[in-house]
Order: C-alpha cells, then sequence, then structure tokens
C-alpha cells in the first residue's frame, strides 16, 4: 500500500482540493534541498536523475507551485520552496518516530551505528564502550573506522548515526558537539638530528623525508595548506595509510612524521619518539561528534556523546618534550 499524507484545508468560504501526496516524494523534495543536485540526490535514493525530475515535476503539479529552480549545476529554493521544506521536515520527522516505534526499535532493542578515525578508536573506544554497555546493556552498537570526508559522507545520507570526525569545515544541514582541540607536531626518532634542537625551520621540513597520512583525509589538506603557506615543496615524501605504520617508520628512523601529540603519546612517555612545533604557522584541528540537525538525539546517543567528551579529556593534555633526552 503507498504511503500518503492528505493534506487539505477548508473554511466557511472556500474548499480546498485535497492532495494525496507520496510520502517518496516528499523525502526526494527533502533530500533534494539538502544535496542541491539532482545527481547526488539520485545517488542517495538509489534512482536515476530522470526519475527525480519526473518525481519534482509531478509533486509541483500536484501543489501548483514553483518549488525549486536551476542555476547553472546548482538546485535552488523558491520562497514557495523553503516554505514547504520547513512543513514537511516536521511532518516527515514524526513519520519516522512512528514507524519507528510501530516497528519496535524502542531503545532498549535499538541500534546505535558510530563512524571514527582508527587513531581515535584507540584513544577512546574502549573506555567508551565499556561505560556505555553498563548504562544500555540491551541496545547493539556497530562500530566502523572511517576518516573524516567519508564519514561525512556516511551521515550525510543517513547510513550512520554519529560520527567522531574533524570539523573545521562541515557541510551545512550536520550539527557538530564539540570534543576537543590538537595542533600537529613534527614527530622523529630520538636518534634523529632534529632530536637535540630546540626548534626547527621550514627549510630544515623541506630537506627531511617526510612521513604523511593518506591523502583522502583532513589531516593530509591541512598539511598541504601548511607547506603552500610556507612556501615549500617537499624533496621526499610517502603517503601512508595508518597512523600505526607511520608510528612505527617514525620509530624506525624512515622519516619524520606530522601528527598529534595524543596519537602518540605512549611512544613520547617510553621515549621512542620525541617532537617539535611546525615553524611559522600552525596545524589545528577541531574534534566533534556530528549527526543529522534536523533530527533530536535519542537519550542513548547523547550519553555516547558525553562519554566521548570524557574519555577526550586526558588527550587534550600535551605531553612535555624536553630536547635531547632519550
Amino acid at each position: 500500500m503507498k504511503n500518503v499524507i492528505v493534506i487539505c484545508e477548508n473554511n466557511e468560504q472556500n474548499s480546498f482540493m485535497a492532495h494525496d501526496l507520496d510520502v517518496r516524494l516528499l523525502r526526494m523534495f527533502a533530500t533534494l534541498a539538502r544535496v542541491g543536485s539532482y545527481t547526488r540526490t539520485a545517488s542517495i535514493l538509489h534512482l536515476t536523475q530522470s526519475a527525480i525530475s519526473h518525481g519534482m515535476k509531478r509533486l509541483e503539479d500536484q501543489l501548483d507551485c514553483k518549488l525549486i529552480y536551476r542555476k547553472g549545476k546548482t538546485t535552488h529554493l523558491t520562497p514557495d520552496g523553503r516554505h514547504f521544506l520547513g512543513q514537511i521536515l516536521r511532518v516527515l520527522d514524526g513519520l519516522d518516530r512512528a514507524a519507528e516505534s510501530m516497528s519496535n526499535r524502542a531503545e532498549s532493542r535499538g541500534k546505535l551505528s558510530v563512524l571514527l578515525s582508527a587513531s581515535m578508536s584507540h584513544a577512546i573506544l574502549a573506555s567508551v564502550l565499556r561505560e556505555y554497555r553498563e548504562s544500555f546493556p540491551d541496545i547493539s552498537i556497530v562500530v566502523r573506522l572511517e576518516d573524516t570526508p567519508r564519514a561525512i559522507e556516511e551521515i550525510e545520507e543517513g547510513r550512520s548515526d554519529l560520527a567522531i570526525v574533524v570539523t573545521n569545515h562541515l557541510p551545512k544541514g550536520l550539527k557538530a558537539h564539540p570534543l576537543m582541540s590538537d595542533r600537529l607536531r613534527l614527530f622523529f626518532s630520538p636518534i634523529h638530528p632534529w632530536a637535540k634542537k630546540d626548534r626547527v625551520t621550514a627549510a630544515d621540513i623541506g630537506r627531511e623525508h617526510m612521513l604523511l597520512y593518506q591523502r583522502n583525509s583532513v589531516t593530509f589538506r591541512q598539511t598541504e595548506d601548511f607547506l603552500l603557506r610556507s612556501g615549500l615543496h617537499l624533496s621526499s615524501y610517502v603517503e601512508i595509510p595508518s597512523m600505526e605504520i607511520m608510528k612505527q617508520l617514525t620509530r624506525l628512523g624512515h622519516g619524520v612524521a606530522l601528527m598529534a601529540p595524543w596519537v602518540a603519546a605512549k611512544e613520547i612517555e617510553e621515549g621512542s619518539m620525541t617532537f617539535l612545533p611546525t615553524p611559522r604557522f600552525k596545524i589545528e584541528r577541531s574534534w566533534g561528534i556530528i549527526h543529522q540537525g534536523h533530527r533530536e538525539l535519542r537519550p542513548h546517543e547523547q550519553t555516547f556523546i558525553g562519554l566521548c567528551r570524557m574519555a577526550c579529556e586526558p588527550l587534550k593534555t600535551e605531553p612535555t618534550r624536553i630536547p635531547g633526552v632519550v
């Protein structure tokens, strides 16, 4: 049976014709309004671009008003479209809540899907899950490792509930709950010539073999920006897909790595790695937990965020680096 919403209005003077609106068209319109692209909407909803175009035309014909217009490759909302979007988002949210209740997806038998990077999982996941399981033993947890760009896409498309990401540049429509900020440092082996220095110059970096985190990450983009601002062209570097591999290569003296001190806290404490600040410019990141901004968090999600904040507190304290001491 097709899901429909019947919208009608009556008064003493006029009786408006009721429109049977297909819920699928409303969700299609809401998605198109959020991403601003027929192609992206078709990809998210697993439909053809032609199906999206026909669906929007059908919706506009039923409402007898123009909802969207194109400017270049981007789709925009008309004033009527913005008004209609505000109305249907509340309706769709209510339908989602009703469907969740009727399908027995209550909190006690619910599921939480979380995305985070491998380095963040090593740092906080064990303590967070231990406390979370004690509070919500009946909730299943699905944890997947994804770096920030992919995690943001997953949240936008509704494939996961929460994601721990770098929040420096978030798309509209997502809401972030701050966790902490960090700053990247230059890490190297204690036997490296830099180990006895108090500081290094941009020229020093340009002569080193650098270990850089993988290209499809926010960290790599920020590193590129730092190098550009510093006027640097690296003579030698390698892209590494894992912070653990980066640390291993750094300990063995195979290059200088850019990473946050909390990632290498154990190595700093045991003396197998040391670090210096970047010259001239800082590479800073803000971390947070994100979700789709139009929905309210469930109590167990709020608890998860609170536990993550507590787990991140120790990461804010930067280890002390003593030059020349191994």
